[in-house]
């Protein structure tokens, strides 16, 4: 058992790998393709594209992969899935379609905003479908399938933003970061297609439209979202608080202040943090592995296969954070020339290096809390660390100027990461003692 650990998580290891080099690919290219205003006026924007894409997901994927995991059954989890997801992207859409041009224009305070936003607008069902895919297959234990769909989707996205920029060489600012935002969504279909062709077989008979509602019952509706609610409100406060910074950051500011504000958030969010957040495609696709692997397995009272399981994958994160750090902090101005042609942001890129060791270790601590039916903590401590973080940015900002994102960003994501870890430790403790 140990030995089949250790190889699928080497398998995973090694598909996300090349999965994170196609989409620092896409980084690279964007970087390359986009001038500086247009990265901006993307980095400004992807905010709302995350909060939207939590919205129209809500939870769902993760809900489905440790139901079916846990109860050996998928046809009725899918079903219910389905059914909210269809009801949900619906009202997500219209609402997110009447409130683009209040968020350009007064919230944002960046009237060339509206178009980049109305580009988001195709990702809501796409995401949703892959976000159903994914689920399903990490339920079924197709876990190498569910990691392997990334390369499609970073292919798919290097193969369209290749095409529309080489065809359009002096694009304008506000079409280049609506192209980079509409490659999200042709991602997301490339994934998706993969995901439909590798469950060919599953799906040969197909889910007929008058089946859909038949055989449901109230609990299986219930079962689903008393896992995806939490999971939900974990990430909406995460992804809120990624939405709400910028809008802090600017408010009363005058327009040469917010102009230098937006500058730094761009360097940020479009240069440092993608360098920083490297090993986050491996703890992520360990995280998802991990949630219906040690559900699987605890459930069953395999606890020794579960316990090593953990070991094991928190392990593998936290060496893989802390190497990533080592790199970053001694290749910072190696990294940006590299990647980016610049050198502007290697400072920050050193001083963020070493606290950013310790977000590797968030996903699988998250994971874990999940798995052990503990989701309404892992909603507390991203409160807390969310709050920290807005405070920060909203009460340094004045004197720091843009100092205020980095301490922010830092001081959020310890405080969340040592909470997840504290409650794992008494989440696990207080099993083995009643056991």
């Amino acid at each position: 058992m140990k030995k089949t650990i250790i190889k699928s998580t080497f398998y995973l290891i090694l598909v996300s790998v090349i999965a994170k080099i196609l989409s620092f690919l896409v980084r690279i290219l964007l970087a390359r393709s986009l001038s500086a205003d247009a990265m901006n006026l993307y980095s400004l924007a992807c905010p709302t594209m995350v909060f939207i894409i939590t919205l129209a997901q809500m939870g769902i994927p993760g809900a489905l992969s440790k139901v079916i995991a846990q109860k050996d059954r998928s046809r009725e989890p899918l079903k219910s899935c389905v059914i909210i997801s269809v009801i949900n992207n619906i009202i997500i859409s219209f609402m997110f379609l009447l409130l683009i041009p209040l968020l350009a224009h007064h919230i944002l305070k960046q009237d060339m905003m509206e178009p980049v936003l109305y580009a988001i607008l195709p990702l809501i069902p796409m995401v949703t479908v892959s976000g159903l895919l994914k689920g399903y297959l990490f339920g079924i234990q197709r876990h190498l399938s569910a990691t392997a769909c990334q390369l499609f989707e970073e292919g798919t996205r290097i193969i369209y933003l290749a095409v529309v920029f080489t065809l359009n060489p002096s694009m304008d600012v506000v079409g280049a970061s609506r192209i980079a935002m509409l490659s999200v969504t042709i991602g997301e279909i490339g994934s998706s297609l993969f995901m439909l062709f590798s469950l060919r077989r599953k799906f040969h008979h197909g889910l007929a439209l008058t089946d859909l509602f038949a055989d449901l019952h109230k609990s299986s509706f219930d079962e689903v979202l008393s896992v995806s609610i939490p999971m939900t409100g974990s990430r909406l406060i995460g992804s809120l608080t990624y939405f709400l910074e910028p809008i802090l950051m600017v408010m009363g500011l005058s327009g040469i202040g917010a102009a230098g504000m937006v500058n730094a958030y761009g360097q940020l969010n479009g240069y440092v943090l993608p360098i920083l957040t490297m090993p986050s495609f491996i703890t992520i696709t360990l995280s998802n592995f991990l949630l219906p692997s040690f559900t699987y397995h605890y459930t069953r009272n395999n606890h020794k296969t579960a316990a090593r399981l953990f070991t094991v994958i928190i392990t593998v994160c936290f060496l893989i954070g802390f190497l990533c750090s080592l790199i970053c902090y001694r290749f910072s101005s190696f990294l940006m020339e590299l990647f980016y042609h610049t050198q502007r942001s290697a400072p920050l890129l050193k001083t963020l290096a070493w606290p950013f060791a310790f977000y590797a270790l968030q996903p699988p601590l998250a994971s874990l809390l999940h798995a052990l039916s503990r989701s309404r903590r892992t909603v507390v401590d991203t409160f807390l660390g969310s709050i920290s973080r807005l405070l920060c940015v909203a009460l340094l900002t004045p004197i720091l100027h843009e100092n205020s994102l980095a301490i922010g960003l830092t001081v959020g994501m310890m405080i969340t990461t040592l909470l997840h870890a504290v409650n794992v430790w008494m989440a696990l403790r207080n099993r083995t003692v009643s056991d």
